[in-house]
């Protein structure tokens, strides 16, 4: 199974309620979230399933991946995404999925995709560090085992100077 981890885009700061649950994309956030749909597009790396975080800025960045992509409805959201995201949950919840669910892109935060793709990948020392936007394509074989072959990390940087936004 391929598995996209895509790091929501940039998001408004904290409003005066504090409320980091409902902050919303900013337009550099939506900006961002449609350069990496229109990079799997064309590295015909389109999704059978977008599933998020329920933090708003995680569903606006999979919602506008997704309009880029020409896929009609809205990520799936998944509690399990949120901040407390657990590697082992990931995949047992990768493994639950249909057996034609061949490509999945799960929208999050940090630190738990670093987290994630460092205990994926089995990294002994140091650190992998997912910055806003960008993408991490793994291939998990079977998705319910541990371990996990890195096939690219496109950081925003490079998919924005691409487009010129």
């Amino acid at each position: 199974m391929d598995v996209l981890l895509v790091r929501h885009g940039k998001a408004q700061n904290y409003g005066r309620s504090g409320d980091d649950h409902g902050r919303p994309l900013t337009e550099k956030g939506w900006q961002q979230s449609q350069a990496v749909g229109r990079l799997l597009r064309r590295m015909r790396l389109v999704p059978d399933l977008v599933l998020t975080s329920p933090r708003k800025r995680a569903y606006e960045t999979g919602k506008g991946l997704m309009a880029e992509l020409g896929q009609e409805g809205s990520p799936v959201i998944e509690e399990w995404l949120n901040f407390d995201l657990n590697p082992v949950t990931v995949l047992h919840e990768l493994g639950a999925l249909p057996e034609e669910i061949q490509r999945v892109v799960l929208v999050g935060h940090e630190p738990t995709f670093s987290s994630l793709v460092t205990w994926l990948l089995k990294v002994g020392s140091g650190y992998i560090e997912v910055k806003k936007a960008s993408i991490v394509h793994l291939q998990l074989s079977p998705p319910s085992q541990e371990g996990a072959l890195l096939k690219m990390v496109v950081p925003i940087r490079a998919l924005l100077e691409e487009s010129s936004v």
